[in-house]
């Protein structure tokens, strides 16, 4: 019975000192790991998005020509140092629970981190939903990515 009430108080201040050493700790934040000194190209450590743009709308789709024209109009002017278009095929749930299938176009945007970066990201998103009459546009942020030259 000793023994047993020995390892009920060694397992309560055990659990203590954990529960006390976690609430303890400063907040955790995420460090950008640097480019290794012995990289013989030029490397850069920048953010990632994916955008993905659904094609279907109310009454038809966003045609090829459209979105070059927004791509052209909207995002290049944006990001003129570059970015990558494809096409996909997305699915979602809508809002009405039934399962949606449509074209999707993918951006791919590779940029240094700043708040006019990230606030063109939000503006290329929101004047894509105002044109196209579209819910959402996905975003996904990796951060950060290892870029070469």
């Amino acid at each position: 019975m000793l023994a047993l009430r020995k390892s009920f108080s060694a397992l309560f201040i055990t659990s203590l000192l954990f529960t006390g050493s976690v609430a303890a700790l400063p907040e955790a934040r995420a460090q950008l790991p640097e480019a290794p000194a012995d990289s013989l190209s030029r490397t850069n450590l920048l953010l990632q998005d994916e955008l993905y743009f659904g094609r279907s709308r109310p009454g038809g789709i966003v045609s090829e020509e459209q979105f070059q024209r927004f791509l052209r109009n909207v995002v290049t002017p944006r990001f003129p140092d570059g970015l990558t278009v494809f096409d996909a095929s997305g699915q979602f749930r809508g809002s009405n629970g039934t399962i949606v299938r449509e074209p999707t176009k993918v951006l791919i945007l590779i940029y240094p981190n700043s708040p006019a970066k990230r606030r063109a990201i939000e503006e290329i998103i929101s004047l894509y939903k105002t044109q196209f009459q579209q819910e959402s546009v996905l975003r996904v942020t990796s951060v950060p990515v290892r870029v070469g030259f």
